[in-house]
């Protein structure tokens, strides 16, 4: 990710807040502001934005509206100017008719420039938007009335009316869409400053979706070169930002008696209590809800979309790769402060089935949190399942030959891609080809994980998905199978 456009700034301070000015530093790419109601974030980000409404551009916290075209918004979503006027207070109205008719600015932008081939490319658009609501596909058309066409998946069912969307679901997809052609049309303008201001966009969000919505921000800061300022007051999803942004995410505390703030980068011990708080590591022993440890972003992907289908639950806690065990530990420590001698097993730490498995030890106990692994390499494996292919519609034979067939346009790729036919679906070590292998075997263009997300969360796995699970995940995860009556 590039670095950040602000490293710090002096933001006009309102007279109700004392004055002066506020003064923040150590600025990211991706900074968090925490605190607090009434702490002051609303007024400092819209006091910020005022600044510069041509390059800030600032997402309010109360956000309706109708999925509708109005064609009289058209010019004022083009200049930052006119969008700071209807944005000087948390509420707007007609947010997501705002939002839908700033798709046909951005197609207007890409045909305004000055180019032999238009600039962005609106499958870009459309492939993020999937993957922030993967239940759905979206196409972008700046010939038609409204500029989408929006199908739930898998029956493609059009999507006509606002009423026919969850209110998580909506608020994903106009967040998406706002900050997605904002980040794309100054992209074609080539900006030098890209800065988005985002004003509580957790609301109304259940936690599970806050995690893809964080992962999305990511994605989209680093495919369009924005630097995002963020003020929540949620923990999973500031624990979901730091874990996906890395180095590249910072918090900052913000104290309404205080002017002079300075962000810190998400150091390892952060990461590691915000995962634990965001994760609602506590939510375990109070409610029956077993934590799940995983290694690594795509695994923290996968499993913290599975408990959204209502056949399973745990809680999901992310680390990076050996972190795993550090985490274990801390939360075999946490664990055993809070609860009984004795009592049942608090959650799991899953593994790479290539990864050796820890044995409890006196020092190393698994009284709380024990280790289970996969019994396949690794999770992209699951990916090649059968019953992951059915849901694209093709089986291993037609995914073979639609991989050799494709391997020549993937450069050094090519000669592993062309081996396909000779793989061990189970073993082979995939890891470096999953963004050639998403594009060539999902038409629609569904990120992997999200696949193999809803096909283990939809029903008990079995088949296929279940020997590369292992009955030891199962087991643990799903418990027993129930014999029947």
């Amino acid at each position: 990710m590039r670095e950040p456009y602000f490293s710090s700034a002096d933001i006009a301070r309102p007279g109700t807040l004392g004055g002066g000015n506020w003064s923040i530093q150590n600025l990211n790419s991706i900074t968090v502001i925490f605190g607090k109601n009434s702490s002051g974030k609303s007024l400092l980000l819209r006091s910020w934005r005022n600044s510069n409404p041509g390059d800030i551009h600032y997402v309010v916290p109360e956000r309706i509206g109708a999925l509708t075209f109005e064609p009289t918004y058209l010019q004022q979503e083009l200049r930052g100017e006119e969008r700071r006027q209807y944005s000087d207070r948390n509420y707007l109205g007609e947010y997501r008719q705002r939002v839908v008719t700033r798709i046909q600015t951005y197609f207007t932008a890409r045909g305004n420039a000055r180019a032999n081939t238009l600039p962005g490319d609106p499958t870009d658009l459309e492939r993020l938007i999937s993957q922030l609501i993967p239940d759905f596909t979206i196409s972008l058309d700046g010939l038609s009335n409204p500029p989408y066409q929006l199908k739930r998946m898998p029956n493609d069912t059009a999507v006509e009316n606002i009423d026919q969307l969850s209110s998580g679901e909506a608020q994903l997809l106009t967040l998406g869409l706002d900050i997605l052609t904002i980040g794309a049309i100054w992209d074609i303008e080539n900006r030098e400053q890209r800065l988005i201001l985002l004003d509580e966009p957790d609301a109304h969000i259940h936690p599970d979706l806050q995690v893809r919505f964080a992962d999305f921000i990511v994605q989209v800061a680093e495919k369009y070169s924005l630097q995002i300022v963020v003020a929540t007051h949620s923990t999973t999803f500031m624990a979901a930002l730091g874990q996906f942004g890395d180095s590249a995410a910072s918090v900052l505390y913000l104290d309404r008696t205080k002017s002079d703030f300075t962000a810190n980068v998400f150091s390892a011990i952060a990461k590691e209590l915000a995962a634990c708080l965001g994760g609602h590591a506590l939510m375990g022993p109070l409610f029956s809800v077993p934590i799940l440890l995983v290694e690594g972003d795509d695994d923290y992907r996968i499993w913290s979309q599975v408990p959204r289908h209502h056949v399973v639950s745990f809680s999901v806690i992310p680390s990076n790769g050996e972190e795993i065990k550090r985490y274990q530990k801390s939360l075999e420590q946490m664990l055993n402060a809070l609860r009984e001698e004795g009592a049942d097993l608090s959650g799991y730490a899953l593994l790479d089935g290539d990864k050796g498995k820890p044995e409890p030890t006196e020092q190393a106990p698994q009284n709380h949190i024990k280790y289970i692994k996969l019994s396949c390499h690794e999770a992209e494996n699951l990916y090649l399942t059968d019953e992951v292919l059915a849901s694209m519609g093709i089986d291993w034979e037609t995914a073979q030959t639609r991989i050799v067939d494709n391997a020549d346009r993937y450069g050094n790729k090519a000669e592993s891609l062309r081996s396909a036919p000779n793989w061990d679906r189970s073993a082979v070590d995939i890891k470096n080809l999953m963004v050639e292998l998403n594009a060539i075997l999902d038409e629609k263009n569904v990120h992997w994980t999200i696949r193999v997300a809803q096909t283990i969360g939809r029903e008990r796995p079995s088949g296929q998905l279940s020997e590369f699970l292992g009955d030891e995940v199962l087991g643990s995860l799903w418990g027993p199978v129930e014999e029947p009556q």
